[in-house]
């Protein structure tokens, strides 16, 4: 499946946003991969092999996987976040390696962060797994290219 292919799946209302974050990030040197998946293709990002990001499906519609290793350097964008936002980095899962436990032997931890004055340790592939649709598409584009800025 091409990326063609892929942006016709998309409810209108995000499409746009896809598009847009796709140009940008194709500027900027990222390649974009789609694998099949049992709840529905999942298109990534990536760059000297490391991926930026995951678009996935979910019953309860798409999300976005962020991998923000560099979120120490743009921190300042969390406090604009809606709070329905807010609300799905705050409840992500903990991560087990930076709160003194055991994980998977390849993982190589989560990431440490500040929201509304609380540190929170969260899981690399919870910690910014948040949902796309019209009211958070503009939030996540901002963070998804201050990340790849990071990169």
């Amino acid at each position: 499946m091409k990326f063609t292919e892929y942006q016709d799946l998309l409810p209108s209302e995000i499409r746009e946003t896809v598009q847009n974050i796709h140009a940008e990030l194709s500027a900027m040197g990222f390649t974009e991969e789609i694998k099949e998946a049992k709840s529905g293709p999942v298109l990534s990002y990536i760059k000297d092999k490391k991926v930026l990001l995951n678009y996935v499906y979910r019953k309860s519609g798409i999300k976005v996987r962020l991998y923000a290793a560099g979120i120490a350097a743009y921190e300042d964008c969390l406090a604009v976040l809606p709070d329905s936002m807010k609300a799905e980095l705050k409840k992500a899962t903990d991560c087990k390696k930076l709160n003194g436990l055991t994980c998977t032997p390849t993982c190589p931890g989560g990431y440490t962060y500040t929201l509304d004055g609380e540190l929170l340790k969260k899981c690399r592939s919870m910690a910014f797994l948040m949902t796309l649709n019209q009211k958070t598409a503009e939030y996540i584009q901002t963070l998804i290219l201050r990340e790849a800025g990071e990169r």
